[in-house]
């Protein structure tokens, strides 16, 4: 009778064995548009469409004063922080072995000209995950992990 560990069984059992968490972890979140997606359910769901930080609570609205300044920024509505999307572009997403970190250069030209820290105005939670985009991104990623998992164990074929 042939050895367990010999058969394809066998295989797959090593495989799983040896697996490591981090492994898949790191495999997820190398996908480049896995990362894109990432950051734009902050900078598109939350600043952009809502104007809300990590909180859920709005940023700030533009002012009539504003609207006159510039028509696209309608009085009301929340800030998005887009103006030139400079700091939408400068988001960036850290991977650690069991944790993710979002940063983004906070350092803007205002409309005087001078330099002005987004984080200092508006804290650094603009560029934190609400509790729904963060549910939307447990359950992208764990099916992107039971799809490496079940890739790497040979199971999808």
């Amino acid at each position: 009778m042939a050895d367990l560990m010999e058969t394809a069984l066998g295989m797959v059992l090593n495989r799983y064995r040896n697996l490591k968490e981090e492994y898949l972890w790191r495999k997820v979140f190398n996908d480049a548009k896995f990362r894109e997606w990432t950051l734009d359910l902050i900078r598109q769901d939350q600043l952009f469409k809502q104007g809300i930080d990590g909180d859920g609570d709005i940023i700030g609205t533009y002012s009539e004063y504003t609207e006159m300044m510039n028509p696209e920024k309608v009085a009301g509505t929340p800030f998005t922080l887009f103006d030139t999307g400079d700091f939408y572009k400068s988001f960036v997403l850290y991977i650690y072995k069991n944790y993710i970190e979002v940063d983004a250069n906070p350092i803007k030209i205002n409309d005087k000209g001078e330099k002005e820290n987004l984080f200092w105005k508006y804290g650094e939670n603009i560029i934190a995950l609400t509790d729904e985009s963060l549910a939307k991104l447990r359950e992208e990623f764990l099916v992107r992990f039971k799809k490496e998992l079940k890739e790497l164990l040979y199971l999808n074929q």
